[in-house]
C-alpha cells in the first residue's frame, strides 16, 4: 500500500485525523490477515474486486471462508468498515492513475 500518498490524499480530500488514520489501519490489517497481501498488487491485477468481495455480507461467504485462521470481525457490521476503507483507496488508485 502507498501508505505515504494515500494518507496525504485523504488529507487533501478534509477527510480528519481520527477517521483517517482507522482507514489505514483497517488497509494494513487487511494485508496482514489475508495472507499478507498487497493491495496495490491486487489493484494492478483487478481493481480489488476480489477482496471486495471477499468483504461481502459482513464476511460470510465462500470467499472468506479460504482464511479460517483470519482474525477478522467477521459477520459483524464493523466488517463493513474495511470494504470501505477498501473502496477509499480504489478511488485514490483510480485518482492516481488517471493524473499520471
Amino acid at each position: 500500500m502507498n501508505e505515504v500518498e494515500f494518507r496525504n490524499w485523504l488529507a487533501n480530500k478534509g477527510v480528519n485525523k481520527k477517521v483517517l488514520g482507522d482507514t489505514i489501519s483497517r488497509l494494513k490489517r487487511i494485508e496482514r490477515e489475508l495472507e499478507n497481501c498487497d493491495i496495490d498488487e491486487q489493484y494492478h491485477t483487478d481493481k480489488c474486486e476480489y477482496l471486495l468481495k471477499i468483504f461481502l455480507e459482513m464476511g460470510n461467504n465462500d470467499e472468506m471462508k479460504k482464511y479460517p485462521n483470519i482474525k477478522l470481525p467477521i459477520g459483524k457490521y464493523y466488517m463493513s468498515t474495511y470494504r470501505l476503507a477498501l473502496k477509499k483507496y480504489i478511488e485514490f488508485s483510480d485518482d492516481v492513475t488517471l493524473n499520471s
